[in-house]
């Protein structure tokens, strides 16, 4: 690996390519969140699909601490929670640790639906990526993990 590079090393048109192909990659999963969504339950919020995929990945969880993780503030995860509960896909507890704390987790029917959009999304993304070598998927998803890092520890500095 190459040594890091100043930011007087950076070439501003890679810089600028590397901003706009992000910004294309944000609206895209932007649109695919929200489509999935509706392929859950007509009418579900992205937050909510947001929630659902955090619960299907951890089994359950505190509302306070989804809501952390997925960026949703307590007005906005109330009122996600209201939703997916009248819709059947979650199901909440109180918290054995503080009666004040809910935990969430997903209903029988909320797995069964997200586990239907994630076999689509996934046989989806696969025929996407059929294209691709091993070694370009493993190239794209280094250089991600590392973008990721990065912003995440400037983030974390930064608080």
């Amino acid at each position: 690996m190459s040594a890091a590079a100043t930011v007087a090393d950076l070439d501003p048109v890679v810089l600028g390519d590397l901003e706009h192909e992000l910004w294309l990659l944000l609206r895209r999963v932007r649109r695919n969140v929200a489509e999935r969504a509706q392929a859950v339950e007509p009418g579900l919020t992205a937050l909510g699909y947001g929630v659902l995929d955090q619960l299907l990945r951890d089994g359950s969880g505190r509302a306070a601490d989804i809501g952390c993780t997925v960026g949703a503030d307590k007005g906005a995860m109330s009122r996600t929670v209201h939703q997916l509960v009248d819709l059947g896909l979650v199901e909440r507890t109180v918290d054995p640790e503080d009666a004040r704390a809910l935990v969430l987790s997903l209903s029988e029917h909320g797995r069964d639906r997200m586990r239907e959009v994630t076999e689509h999304r996934r046989a989806r993304f696969l025929g996407l990526m059929s294209g691709w070598t091993n070694a370009e998927l493993s190239d794209l998803v280094a250089g991600l993990t590392r973008y990721n890092a990065t912003v995440e520890a400037a983030v974390a500095s930064a608080d």
